[in-house]
């Protein structure tokens, strides 16, 4: 139990940083995942990514997804293929907005 306690606090540590360090993104990426969590389909990253810079780290996205999710606003539905050429098609969350 100790280990999974120690992964938790490194990983919300490193997602602050990255959310820290890259804040002028930050509100586009937020705008991006709350207008997708209204629209009642599922969405991935692979569908905000196109409309951020390519110079958004992936990393950010992923933290601002978890941010989300931590405040009930959007809830895992299942996995999809990433589209980022750089990942080789790795699964990324499939998500869904939380009515409210």
């Amino acid at each position: 139990m100790q280990a999974s306690t120690e992964g938790v606090r490194l990983r919300d540590a490193g997602m602050a940083a990255v959310t820290e360090a890259s804040s002028d993104d930050v509100a586009a990426i937020d705008h991006l995942i709350a207008r997708a969590a209204v629209g009642g389909r599922p969405f991935s990253a692979n569908d905000i990514r196109p409309y951020l810079p390519p110079v958004v780290r992936t990393a950010l996205i992923g933290a601002r997804f978890a941010y989300f999710h931590r405040r009930g606003v959007i809830h895992a539905i299942g996995y999809v293929r990433s589209t980022d050429p750089g990942t080789h098609a790795h699964p990324v969350r499939l998500w869904q907005g939380v009515l409210r």
